[in-house]
């Protein structure tokens, strides 16, 4: 009797100890929980929808659009602001200063900084007037963002100096006020009708516990929008808004201060899309898709079966329609990272008459 009690006391331990690791192995399989955003706007719809499309891209945020509509900001983790007037009663007014101050994230963007005229808790929770007077440059055009605050989690990383695609830049941040800490600015030029000073285009508000990133790019739809300085500065802020750390890499094709990239979709292009472009390349035009393939090169694992990848699609790029202009690029990058098949390749590729010296070089470095 003593021996069936001891081995029913083994068999309930046994259970005990089986479902405590099912619960550890359960816990650690799960994948983190997302962050809750919401994109409050009185804009058009595929505004409001392009917003909530860029920060789901990333995998951190799931993303709820309000039009006209008062959110429970307490059920959120960020809030991202794309108003142009604001209506709210004050008992929303009251509830949104309520949450900041409690702690919580707010993304300010494009001309939100200027909404809600006369309420002076969200100026100084945007950091900007509400004057509307102050107006925006006479035209979009590619402008310079220089990244003044290097060392801030949304900023460390990016380039110094970034060329942000075909924008208006506003002018109503001339005099930020509030707990301000600016993170990059823009010049307004006096040709597009600015004050020829440097205003803030990116920068932070403290407001009680509350992180706040206030935005004045993407004025211009999609086509300031689909920047990557854009998408990426905008998916950094909301993440540090909403817990105060930034977790995400600075992505490869990042724009430089001569060349804007654009993300068609909000999102990298894929390595087959990169290459197709890249295959329309003359001299005389931008070589940015090119440089997208040779950085992801250079950036990779250095393995090499890695390596070998890039080489096949290398060499079917060769022996494809691409321009002779593209081909003699990539003939440069099979000098460092080509095999016994690129040699091969090449050795016929010397009997093209347009190809002939890029292939002569590449197979006089592969050789050494």
């Amino acid at each position: 009797m003593k021996k069936r009690k001891m081995k029913n006391i083994r068999f309930v331990k046994n259970i005990f100890i089986l479902a405590i690791a099912s619960t550890l192995i359960f816990t650690q399989c799960k994948e983190p929980a997302s962050l809750n955003a919401v994109v409050v706007s009185d804009q058009s719809n595929e505004s409001g929808k392009d917003i909530q499309t860029i920060l789901e891209n990333i995998g951190l945020f799931d993303v709820d659009i309000e039009k006209g509509a008062s959110p429970d900001f307490a059920d959120y983790d960020v809030v991202v602001l794309q108003v142009d007037d604001g209506n709210w009663n004050d008992r929303t007014k009251e509830a949104f200063v309520t949450y900041v101050k409690n702690g919580g994230g707010v993304v300010v963007l494009s001309n939100s900084g200027s909404a809600f005229s006369g309420w002076t808790e969200y100026q100084r929770i945007v950091g900007a007037s509400s004057d509307k007077s102050a107006g925006k440059s006479n035209e979009a055009y590619d402008y310079q963002v220089a990244n003044v605050n290097v060392e801030h989690p949304i900023t460390k990383g990016l380039s110094k100096i970034w060329l942000h695609n075909d924008d208006f830049l506003l002018f109503s941040t001339a005099s930020p006020g509030g707990d301000v800490e600016v993170l990059s600015t823009a010049l307004a030029d006096s040709i597009h009708g600015g004050s020829g000073k440097s205003l803030p285009v990116l920068f932070t508000v403290q407001f009680g516990e509350g992180r706040v990133l206030h935005s004045t790019l993407g004025n211009n739809s999609v086509n300031s929008m689909n920047c990557v300085g854009f998408i990426t500065t905008l998916q950094r802020g909301a993440e540090w808004a909403a817990t105060g750390v930034v977790s995400q890499e600075v992505p490869l094709d990042f724009p430089n201060y001569v060349s804007t990239h654009q993300w068609p979709d909000f999102k990298p292009l894929t390595l087959e899309e990169i290459f197709k472009k890249a295959s329309t390349y003359k001299v005389g035009k931008s070589r940015k898709y090119l440089a997208d393939i040779s950085i992801r090169i250079r950036n990779s694992d250095g393995k090499a079966e890695t390596y070998a990848m890039y080489e096949d699609k290398i060499l079917e790029f060769l022996n494809s329609e691409a321009t002779v202009d593209s081909k003699k690029y990539l003939c440069k990058e099979l000098s460092w990272i080509g095999s016994d098949k690129s040699i091969t390749a090449l050795g016929i590729l010397v009997n093209d008459k347009d190809l002939s010296e890029a292939a002569s070089y590449a197979l006089q470095r592969l050789r050494l």
